[in-house]
């Protein structure tokens, strides 16, 4: 594991986390211990004050010191410090334990003032541990202190920072554990992502998809949207391959008439005919390559967003019927039959030469792969807010494995093979539909003819109300 990875980074981190709840658990742990253990001696230093107070006002210090007797007789050692001073803090008793001498206990007849109540610390002379010192006033005005060590104190807090240090260690390791754990688990969709785009950029096989945990989480939706995205790009690349193999297959055939005419011409006679029909044989051939380039153009214009489209309001089923009377004359030539169904006046906001194009487009089809005597029927409408322009013809109908190729640019299905064209049209069509915003479809069963349908949306004219003249 490298440190710069983000797994190394992950790993840090989370143990990071660990040890840190870990030391702010033991640190608060460690606050209420030590702020518990303060109270409990306090409240015994009070209980203690209390008992000798009352002991005081019955038999004063001698029943005091009668009552320290018999406890020490009883108890083999004491855990507090008694003292009893005068009004001028000057000592008249005093008790402490044997073992105590390392205490400064003179410091008390220092104090010019004792408040009641008031924790006076006593620390030892090797700084070990401290005797706290509480007073309550007695009523002949003499003072009564109580102090008690707090050795026992220590020791149990020294006790909490020992195990809590031995304790330590495993945990930072076990955090370093979990944070491997974790950050492995976690960015094991991340490596197979890396895995993946290397053996794409190594071998440049697009075939290679992540594989999904199918946890649903963030990493996995990534996963699902970086699988989609290879699958969308190998189509991609499919499609341009298969469209550069059929712009190179129909390149060829005008570049290899253009050059045995001009060849042929350079051979002949030196005859301005034969020239001149070299020359018109080559422009139309010339032609035809500008038309397919020029498509192609059109195309990656609208399928980018890029197509400059000259808006204006027009009524496309007046366009619907030009185009109808304009291409009756060819239909006629095969006793195809053009109907067109009536219908009211449709306006739209289109370039009207693009819209032009999309209807010549799926005319010169329908009339192109209708057999003689067949029919073909044209119809414009509205249906909600679009409209609606619907070509049905009675040809041979499109097989079904074709039909998802025949909006791609440069398909040529088996049945068109025999038909002049490009394979280009139905491409064009669908991207200027799609740069007005509309969509196109096709309805087709072999032996039945195919229908062509175009939704393109309305152009909405708002209508002021009048204002009543005064």
């Amino acid at each position: 594991m490298s440190l710069k990875s983000l797994s190394f980074r992950f790993t840090l981190r989370f143990a990071g986390i660990f040890v840190a709840g870990s030391l702010l658990l033991a640190i608060t742990t460690y606050a209420f211990l030590a702020n518990s253990l303060r109270r409990e001696d306090s409240a015994e230093i009070r209980s203690r004050l209390l008992e000798f107070w009352a002991i005081y006002q019955t038999g004063k210090i001698e029943l005091i010191r009668k009552e320290l007797t018999l406890e020490r007789l009883v108890m083999e050692e004491r855990l507090y410090m008694l003292r009893i001073a005068g009004r001028y803090n000057n000592t008249l008793y005093l008790y402490v334990p044997a073992h105590w001498t390392y205490y400064n206990l003179g410091r008390l007849e220092t104090l010019s003032t004792i408040r009641e109540g008031e924790i006076i610390a006593l620390r030892s002379d090797e700084d070990r541990d401290v005797l706290e010192v509480s007073s309550l006033k007695l009523p002949d005005g003499n003072i009564l202190q109580l102090g008690i060590s707090t050795k026992r104190r220590q020791e149990v807090l020294q006790r909490f920072r020992r195990t809590f240090i031995l304790v330590f260690l495993p945990l930072a390791g076990l955090g370093l554990l979990g944070g491997f754990l974790f950050s492995s688990r976690s960015l094991k969709p991340v490596r197979h992502l890396i895995e993946v785009t290397r053996g794409i950029i190594d071998t440049g096989r697009m075939n290679a998809r992540v594989p999904s945990r199918g946890s649903a989480d963030e990493l996995d939706e990534l996963v699902g949207l970086f699988n989609r995205m290879l699958v969308k790009i190998d189509s991609l690349i499919t499609g341009m391959r298969q469209s550069l193999d059929n712009v190179a297959h129909d390149l060829r055939t005008p570049m290899t008439h253009l050059r045995g005419t001009a060849e042929l011409a350079l051979q002949g006679a030196e005859a301005i005919g034969v020239y001149q029909e070299a020359l018109a044989s080559c422009m139309e051939e010339s032609e035809r390559i500008l038309n397919m380039l020029s498509t192609l153009m059109d195309i990656s214009e609208a399928e980018t967003g890029v197509m400059k489209l000259d808006r204006k309001t027009i009524d496309l089923s007046s366009l619907v019927d030009d185009m109808v009377e304009l291409y009756s004359y060819s239909a006629e030539e095969k006793n195809i039959t053009i109907t067109r169904e009536p219908g009211e006046s449709i306006p739209i906001s289109a370039d009207l030469n693009r819209i032009r194009q999309v209807i010549v487009n799926l005319l010169d089809n329908a009339i192109k792969y209708t057999p003689q005597n067949g029919s073909i029927t044209v119809s414009a409408g509205r249906q909600g807010q679009e409209a609606v322009v619907t070509i049905h013809d009675t040809g041979p109908g499109i097989p079904p494995k074709d039909l998802p190729h025949i909006w791609d640019r440069l398909f040529r299905g088996d049945q068109s093979r025999s038909q002049p064209g490009l394979g280009l049209g139905l491409g064009l069509v669908r991207a200027i539909v799609h740069a007005h915003g509309g969509e196109v479809g096709v309805e087709s069963k072999p032996g039945k003819g195919s229908s062509f349908i175009v939704h393109l949306p309305l152009y909405v004219v708002l209508r002021l109300p009048k204002t009543a003249s005064v």
